[in-house]
């Protein structure tokens, strides 16, 4: 029941585990530290002249504005010329009063000079950016004073360098890249005292992808392969690309409701040792949220943590919240690990669609060894080999009590079964059949201090849920937390969709927790104790009486109903309604009317709802001659159905929500339109049949969720509306 799924987890975390144990060929000491961007393209040729006008074509004023925060900044140039070439700066504009500043104004600010002997026909000015400009700096000044004969030169690029020390340190005092933001294995719990609690959990989930190798290449990024005629990429699979981009669904993420992205971590290898390594990378939000940098562009959906120089004149105005930067490691060998933030301004606007998608971008890298006789290489290639996501998920769940139960049981991490993973039984909680478990608290201590753990967790549901198989949830990535050292705390939040149907009475119902890898030296894991978030019912088991009514038009029929302040929902309030208990059929056809009560039990009533009864009237006339015998009938009025309230059964087609005899994207979309707005969206019987993906008589997001989950070939279709045991109705 358990093995299948968990020794295929246990065997790619193992995998990953010696193939990242294998790569690791150089230890290389390095930093972390922002910058705002890296490599950017310019292209600006200056001509040597010996005029000194203002406007004399040995000078430029450099735009650098992308480079916000940059200490230094390095100008990379090329040219036929073969002698020395004398180049510097002669001023910078600031955004900022007195605007400009250069050598001969007040405040002053000191021009650099360099003369340097082109090899290979390129080279390098590097300019010390003055800490008193460093936040403010627009343009820099650059001239080539020397040689004055028309020689052209031509800055190609420019990349810049953020602040923070460059010691690389020694192998053994590495300083790892470290988030800024929530960090893997936080958790926190708030008793909101009214039967519920708001629960968080941050942890990572990794790409089970043991082969992975992504081959990236500088200076080859998405917009140099669009076609400007028609807008599309021309790039095809083997073409150089600098970026590549990871749905969502990849890391096992399958549902992203009230999930917060905190970052992602990245294992990069080279062929050659890199003695600087410069990356970005960018995330789907909203359409025309403040987050979309790209809507300003006839784009949508998508930021950028960098825009360049071009770009920020040309649509800085316009972004809503400011491009943040790139990062830069230092001394970054064959093998180094690295973080990229997702700012926690954008956060709240990262769309939650599992298709979305993260990307990882390589800017530039620095050779640490450049070929005999050069003072400078770059190198162009990287391998991308792993990826995880650390992710917040916050939900509030039914709760009224916290019972923590000691183990104390010793995991030896790996593929053992035996020996790597502890099972509890959950008929020791003394739970009954309608008591909840909302979320448990793992409590773990390392034989050693930890920079990785994963695990997993499962727990066992009853079959009738259609949302598992075998009567075993697992969730669909390990469950792993990043530097945890020796103690640290796990909070697993029970999905809604099997919180209900945890087996918490038999015998067989079980919660696991399993250790695949702790590290190389594979030290022992001891489960301390668990914590369990539970809700404990104070309600009798729901009863309705009738569960079936057949009215006609405009008749009422009370319920009987055990549990007081039950809630009540029509599947077609045309047709009947609820009022104080008191069923009401308002016109010929029928409804699904659905009591919940204040604990969430949940039973259906089918009303039937029929014509009004015809009714006869015999009038008598009398006369002193004649007696005549007059009959007249008449009929109540027949309320008309609207055809459109009316399941037409031969177009049930579940996640057909727009009726074309097609289950595709488009589906999800009038799907999600519909639950914004039902009024201004409204859809059909059918429709509404349709969308019930998962079927429980309701239409919500966990349909649009699981219908996404379609889209992206994460299901089946076969997953989608009643599964074995359901019975729908009507039929």
């Amino acid at each position: 029941m358990i093995g299948k799924k968990m020794a295929s987890r246990i065997k790619a975390t193992v995998l990953s585990a010696v193939m990242t144990a294998t790569v690791f060929i150089s230890p290389a000491a390095y930093q972390m530290t922002q910058v705002t961007a890296a490599d950017k393209t310019v292209n600006h040729d200056f001509v040597t002249t010996s005029s000194t006008a203002d406007d004399a074509t040995n000078k430029a004023k450099i735009d650098i504005s992308g480079f916000r925060g940059a200490t230094t900044l390095t100008f990379n140039f090329e040219t036929d010329f073969t002698g020395d070439v004398t180049i510097g700066t002669y001023g910078n504009n600031i955004a900022e009063d007195p605007w400009w500043v250069g050598a001969d104004t007040t405040p002053a600010v000191e021009n650099q000079q360099s003369v340097i002997t082109p090899k290979n026909g390129k080279f390098s000015f590097t300019y010390k950016v003055p800490a008193s400009i460093t936040d403010v700096v627009k343009t820099v000044g650059i001239g080539v004073w020397y040689p004055k004969d028309g020689t052209i030169v031509t800055l190609t690029t420019i990349s810049g360098s953020g602040s923070g020390s460059t010691d690389p340190g020694t192998p053994g005092e590495q300083e790892k890249p470290v988030t800024e933001n929530t960090k893997s294995g936080s958790w926190s719990f708030k008793d909101n005292g009214d039967g519920t609690a708001d629960i968080s959990s941050t942890l990572t989930a990794e790409i089970d992808d043991q082969d992975m190798d992504y081959l990236l290449t500088a200076k080859h990024d998405e917009e140099s392969y669009i076609d400007p005629e028609t807008g599309e990429s021309t790039w095809q699979e083997g073409d150089p690309i600098n970026s590549h981009k990871f749905a969502f669904s990849e890391f096992g993420l399958e549902d992203l409701t009230s999930v917060a992205i905190q970052s992602f971590n990245y294992t990069i290898t080279s062929d050659e040792e890199i003695s600087k390594l410069e990356y970005g990378g960018g995330i789907n939000v909203e359409v025309e949220s403040p987050a979309d940098t790209e809507f300003v562009k006839g784009k949508d959906g998508y930021w950028y943590n960098d825009q360049g120089a071009e770009d920020m004149e040309k649509y800085g105005d316009k972004f809503e919240i400011e491009p943040h930067g790139g990062y830069a490691v230092n001394n970054a060998g064959t093998y180094v690990e690295v973080v990229w933030d997702v700012p926690k301004d954008v956060q709240p606007y990262v769309s939650n669609w599992v298709t979305d998608t993260v990307g990882f971008q390589f800017w530039y890298a620095q050779a640490a060894n450049p070929p005999e006789g050069e003072d400078y290489a770059e190198v162009s290639e990287i391998h991308l080999k792993s990826a995880s996501c650390t992710y917040t998920r916050t939900l509030t769940v039914p709760y009224n009590k916290t019972v923590n139960k000691k183990i104390g049981k010793v995991l030896t991490p790996g593929s053992d079964e035996s020996t790597n993973q502890y099972k509890f039984s959950l008929a020791d909680l003394g739970l009954e059949h309608r008591d909840l478990v909302s979320a448990v608290k793992f409590n773990v201590t390392s034989s050693a201090d930890l920079t990785k753990f994963t695990g997993g967790a499962g727990i066992s549901v009853l079959d009738t849920n259609a949302s598992v198989s075998n009567g075993w949830f697992m969730p669909d990535s390990n469950v792993t937390v990043l530097e945890p050292e020796k103690k640290f705390e796990i909070m697993w939040i029970i999905p809604e969709k099997i919180r209900k149907d945890i087996d918490v009475i038999s015998a067989d119902g079980n919660l696991m927790f399993g250790a695949w890898y702790a590290g190389e030296d594979a030290p022992t894991i001891t489960l301390d104790s668990i914590d369990f978030y539970e809700f404990i019912s104070n309600e009798e088991d729901l009863t309705v009486e009738p569960e079936k009514i057949e009215l006609a038009v405009g008749e009422e029929q009370e319920l009987t109903i055990n549990v007081p302040g039950c809630s009540f929902v029509s599947s077609n309030s045309n047709v009947a309604i609820v009022e104080d208990g008191v069923v009401k059929g308002l016109a010929v056809g029928q409804s699904n009317i659905l009591v919940t009560t204040p604990e969430g039990q949940e039973k259906t009533i089918v009303v039937k709802v029929a014509p009004a009864p015809v009714t006869t009237v015999v009038t008598t006339v009398v006369t002193t001659t004649v007696t005549t015998t007059a009959v007249t009938t008449t009929t109540a009025p027949v309320t008309t159905v609207d055809p459109d309230e009316v399941i037409d059964w031969s177009k049930v087609l579940y996640g057909d929500v727009n009726l074309d005899k097609d289950v595709s994207i488009s589906d999800v979309v009038k799907l999600n339109l519909y639950l914004l707005n039902p009024v201004a969206n409204k859809i059909n019987a059918t429709a509404r049949e349709n969308a019930q993906c998962l079927y429980d008589g309701k239409v919500d997001t966990n349909d649009s969720s699981v219908l996404m989950n379609y889209c992206g070939m994460i299901i089946t279709i076969d997953k989608l509306g009643p599964q074995e045991g359901q019975k729908v109705p009507f039929e």
